[in-house]
């Protein structure tokens, strides 16, 4: 799938940047052409179907270049970045791809350490020998019959209910919410996607996931390789980027700034609840429609409030179920439960995971019908919108 969008924006969109990371600009079509000499250079160290490529990379065009090489010989990635070391105990992978002083001598891995270095020459495109030892200036394999069932991607949850879990989507879930996000329009090289600020690490649900979603719409990604309010208002700033979008932590952090952002258009919450005072604050500094969002990792898609919605309505809920996705509120037995009564959060969508990695399906999270327990408690008001009111401890249920 990523194989064929890549290739398909690179003809559509050319020398539109795909990723800018300070003053660096990876295209489209370097992208897919980069992509292809990595693919190679996968293959030539006998990376094959299904294999994990680990990438311990910071945010950046590296991590992108090297996601979209291994979906094209159909090797599934595993994003963990830089500081979530802790990670690898629970992978087996075939390669894992680093910058310098990252990892600790690995025995028995094999590890190619790319050497990355920013010079700060000024605006420029992406120099290719920073995947040196990596690339190879010939063809990727051929392409492969497709399998929507095939893993692409493994993400990560954030520890809220345990340790860590690796989270796996295929073709199948990557197709779902690449259709939900851009439908059958491709962008166009004058009217592709606005360019975003992307808050959150690469590896994590809202890149890993979404990318089919930039590529076929044209999207700019700017990534900075460490957030921070700074560096978030600096690259807004340059280059006039209309959504501000974080969790409520990021933001408030923005907020307490004070800064004006006077071509800002719309604001997107997401990644945890967020207070009713910190949508209020949102609206009334920048004078632009607030977008309260909610999912799980596991969940893929979820709900949000939209920019027509009266003001209240993110203020109270996160909004009602996208296109596709099934909303459904539990008591502890599994039975659903009418309007305004508090249960468990469960959603349902083809963008779903496809399970834990090394793990059979859980029932203790996966119920009979196909929905995913989210852990949080809530209850759908008249109107169909969610309003979250807490957690509740994830204990095996009888089959719904």
């Amino acid at each position: 799938m990523l194989r064929l969008l890549a290739g398909e924006a690179a003809r559509r969109f050319g020398g539109r940047a795909a990723v800018v990371t300070g003053d660096t600009s990876l295209s489209f079509a370097e992208l897919d052409r980069l992509s292809d000499q990595v693919a190679a250079g996968l293959a030539h160290r006998g990376v094959r179907i299904g294999d994990l490529v680990v990438l311990a990379l910071p945010d950046g065009p590296e991590f992108v270049i090297c996601y979209v090489a291994a979906a094209k010989i159909g090797a599934v990635t595993a994003g963990i970045g830089t500081a979530r070391m802790e990670l690898l105990g629970t992978l087996d992978p075939a390669l894992i791809v680093t910058v310098p002083g990252v990892l600790p001598p690995l025995a028995g891995l094999d590890v190619v350490t790319l050497p990355v270095e920013r010079d700060g020459r000024g605006a420029r495109a992406y120099d290719p020998a920073l995947l040196t030892g990596l690339r190879r200036n010939e063809p990727p394999p051929p392409p492969f019959p497709p399998d929507p069932a095939r893993p692409v991607v493994i993400t990560f949850t954030s520890g809220r209910t345990g340790p860590p879990k690796a989270v796996v989507f295929g073709n199948r879930q990557l197709e779902a919410i690449r259709a939900h996000g851009a439908g059958t329009h491709w962008g166009t090289q004058q009217g592709a996607g606005e360019a975003r600020l992307v808050p959150y690490p690469l590896g994590r649900l809202g890149f890993a996931t979404r990318l089919p979603v930039f590529l076929q719409t044209g999207r700019t990604c700017h990534v900075v390789p460490e957030w921070s309010p700074e560096a978030a208002l600096r690259v807004i700033r340059r280059h006039g980027i209309g959504v501000l979008q974080g969790s409520p932590y990021q933001l408030a952090r923005i907020l307490e700034g004070g800064e004006d952002l006077p071509g800002l258009a719309l604001v997107l919450c997401g990644g945890a609840p967020a207070a009713p005072e910190l949508i209020r604050a949102l609206r009334s500094k920048y004078g632009v429609p607030v977008c309260n969002r909610y999912t799980c990792t596991e969940a893929g898609l979820g709900m949000g409030t939209r920019p027509d919605d009266p003001p209240e309505t993110a203020e109270v809920s996160v909004g009602r179920p996208r296109g596709g996705v099934d909303l459904s509120i539990r008591d502890r037995e599994g039975r659903p439960l009418p309007c305004e009564d508090p249960g468990e959060v469960l959603l349902r969508s083809d963008a779903v995971m496809s399970g834990y990695l090394g793990r059979s399906p859980d029932r203790a999270v996966f119920a009979r019908d196909g929905f995913i327990r989210t852990g949080d408690r809530g209850y759908i008001d008249h109107t169909g919108r969610l309003h979250l009111v807490g957690h509740v401890a994830r204990v095996p249920q009888s089959p719904a």
